[in-house]
């Protein structure tokens, strides 16, 4: 275990390396791969309701007079792309969402300092691996999970790290701002997971990613903040309501954590892919004018939650099975047309059945019956359980299309062309106008 004297100083000396060392050819490829992922995600977000909700909101906070129009400053990019990269709920997880806060600050600090694409994508890869290490190092017990919801409350601290190493600020800097964004983060949601209904807000990505733009700039202004805020019996860990501290060194030894990262299949929760696979594989099994009758999805009691079937709002879409597996039955591309759900038109039954082994059982209108297993996919590694790289690619050119320009296509296309010092300024002109556009309530 680490000195619980130097938890901070430990971390940030093992981040070192991607602010000062050559690169890991596997570590550079596996960050372009969550950089294009995350980046599909976020053209998705842009054309829902609730996003565009939470940019309105924005701009009436952040407008500076009546009529007057709020710049797009790296807090507010940040905030733009936080929340739209996470809001349809495809963005790739490992202990939460790590791309959506940790790649909008990233790229809110490198857009504004104009940042060569290597530095960019060192502060995105540094990022996730102390996204990895806070979060593995303070995850609840299940009985503590189930009262506090941990996702997103340790983020401002890895995104504003992944900032930092982005800017390539010392080390003493970097402790500071960890102490500063430790007063900025959020509060855990108190309460079981996905209680319905689920707030369009959600996971406040956003919020998370332009606070960790203002402890950066706070710290480098001056600013202090929570000292050792990673160490000891008062650390950062039970601020947001774990009942563990573990900061085993192990977790700074073993692979990045980017190439731990899983991609989603489907826009809906991590927990629910496996289900959505194994359905998928069902239908593919269904003879023509044959059509399913009758779901059931067995599991431990904690699955019960999501075969609601009400949808009060759209982003409860992600976390209702009845909801998800309509979209597939109905063979709708999974996107943005996912963010909704026609219940009316369910058109059979779907029902929760309490077991210990997870499954699912379709019953046909020709009374036939199939089932298959759902593992278990919830790890500390979820690449086992995740749509393969080649594969993410295709997403992000899916999503992407008629969303984002051809200069954020491209870059990564040709990413691998670009020089160590090259600053990908059309890249950036590129993403500025389409958060510009988002902030004017243009329509995608």
């Amino acid at each position: 275990m680490l000195d619980q004297v130097s938890v901070s100083k430990r971390l940030i000396s093992h981040l070192g390396k991607f602010r000062d060392d050559a690169w890991d050819d596997a570590v550079l490829k596996r960050t372009v791969v969550c950089v294009a992922d995350n980046l599909g995600c976020y053209a998705a977000g842009l054309q829902l309701s609730h996003f565009n909700r939470s940019v309105a909101g924005a701009k009436a906070a952040l407008s500076t007079a009546v009529g007057g129009e709020p710049q797009l400053s790296p807090f507010v990019a940040a905030y733009i792309y936080g929340q739209a990269a996470n809001a349809l709920d495809y963005d790739d997880t490992l202990y939460g969402h790590p791309g959506s806060p940790i790649i909008a600050a990233v790229l809110a600090v490198a857009m504004n300092n104009e940042l060569s694409l290597d530095r960019f994508l060192r502060g995105v890869a540094a990022g996730y691996d102390a996204h990895w290490f806070i979060n593995a190092a303070a995850w609840p017990s299940a009985e503590r999970g189930a009262q506090v919801r941990s996702v997103g409350n340790l983020d401002t601290v890895a995104a504003g790290i992944g900032a930092a190493i982005a800017l390539g600020l010392d080390d003493g800097m970097i402790e500071r701002i960890i102490e500063v964004a430790v007063a900025h983060t959020i509060i855990p949601y108190v309460g079981k997971w996905y209680d319905r209904p689920v707030p369009g807000m959600k996971n406040n990505m956003g919020w998370i990613a332009s606070s960790a733009i203002l402890s950066v700039t706070s710290a480098q202004a001056g600013q202090t903040g929570v000292t050792k805020s990673l160490d000891g019996e008062k650390g950062l860990w039970i601020m947001v309501g774990s009942d563990r501290w573990n900061p085993d060194s192990r977790l700074l030894e073993e692979k990045a954590a980017v190439l731990r990262t899983g991609f989603k299949f489907y826009p809906a929760c991590w927990h629910l892919q496996e289900y959505l696979r194994m359905f998928a594989a069902l239908l593919g099994k269904l003879e023509p004018g044959e059509e399913v009758a009758e779901i059931a999805v067995s599991g431990p009691r904690d699955i019960e939650k999501f075969c609601e079937r009400n949808i009060p709002d759209t982003a409860d879409a992600a976390v209702s099975l009845p909801c998800l597996f309509w979209h597939l039955s109905k063979g709708v591309e999974p996107g943005p047309r996912w963010d909704v759900c026609e219940e009316a038109d369910l058109g059979y039954e779907c029902r929760y059945q309490l077991g210990d082994a997870r499954a699912i059982t379709v019953r046909t209108n020709k009374g036939k019956t199939l089932t298959a297993p759902v593992v278990e996919n919830y790890t500390a590694d979820m690449t086992p359980h995740s749509l393969p790289d080649a594969h993410v690619i295709a997403k992000f050119h899916r999503l992407a299309k008629g969303v984002l320009s051809d200069d954020i296509r491209d870059l990564l296309i040709n990413v691998h062309a670009y020089q160590a010092d090259q600053i990908p300024e059309r890249f950036y002109y590129a993403m500025k106008q389409s958060m510009s556009q988002a902030l004017a309530g243009c329509a995608y």
